[in-house]
């Protein structure tokens, strides 16, 4: 699980890109509910959304597209934060954002049938095969930097100003990039874990999925080790 979370713009931008629509046009809630759930999913992370979950929840494919890329940017600058690439130029964001976006097409879950809790409360479970791509790149972290450590091999960064600190971090970000987009031609997997989604009916007669199982998801679906796992990311 992450312990560094992406609480705050990637929270915000779940919400606001799948959360509070009414479903309509299925045949039962608890349909709706799994479709829903299924299709927040692959909005967030796969960027596609079929044409009933577009009609059921009045949202339009454009709608859909702004909402993935707006995710993808968020989980760019925390790829990036991850890594200590400072500052990201517009070009490096850019890069990490193409990055993002190969990495979740790798992405693994299942959502199975909802179940009524209560007359405003549904669960849907979530099985997640989290993608381990990052752990994998920290592990063969000192091989696959050697070059850049072999050039700033006599440099400290703290002694750099201007444009040579300019062209270290982006020496830095570009390598760090091309490291973990190696990992992609051998994607792993962690065991599997299981998430019940909480789908609950606000005041208002809508149906919203519950921000902490969301948040959840994000952890699981890709996995960033934390300082209390066995390898930390590099600094």
């Amino acid at each position: 699980m992450k312990s560094i979370h992406r609480m705050t713009a990637l929270l915000l931008v779940c919400l606001m890109a799948l959360g509070l629509s009414a479903c309509k046009a299925l045949p039962s809630k608890g349909e709706q509910f799994t479709a829903l759930v299924r299709g927040n999913l692959d909005e967030l992370y796969l960027g596609r959304a079929n044409s009933d979950y577009l009609k059921f929840t009045d949202r339009t494919a454009e709608e859909v597209t702004a909402g993935y890329e707006s995710s993808l940017q968020e989980e760019a600058l925390f790829l990036c934060g991850y890594f200590s690439i400072v500052d990201p130029s517009d070009e490096i964001q850019a890069e990490a954002v193409a990055l993002c976006r190969d990495i979740y097409t790798n992405a693994s879950y299942t959502v199975g049938k909802a179940v009524r809790v209560d007359g405003k409360t549904y669960t849907v479970p979530v099985t997640v095969q989290p993608l381990n791509i990052i752990h994998d790149v920290i592990k063969d972290h000192d091989d696959a930097m050697a070059g850049f450590f072999e050039k700033y091999a006599d440099v400290s960064r703290e002694d750099l100003q201007g444009e040579a600190l300019a062209a270290y971090d982006a020496d830095w970000a570009h390598a760090v990039l091309n490291m973990v987009r190696a990992q992609l031609s051998h994607v792993t997997y962690r065991d599997t874990e299981t998430v019940d989604v909480h789908v609950t009916q606000t005041e208002d007669g809508a149906w919203q999925m519950d921000a902490q199982d969301l948040q959840a998801l994000d952890a699981l679906i890709l996995y960033y080790p934390s300082g209390e796992d066995e390898t930390e990311p590099p600094a």
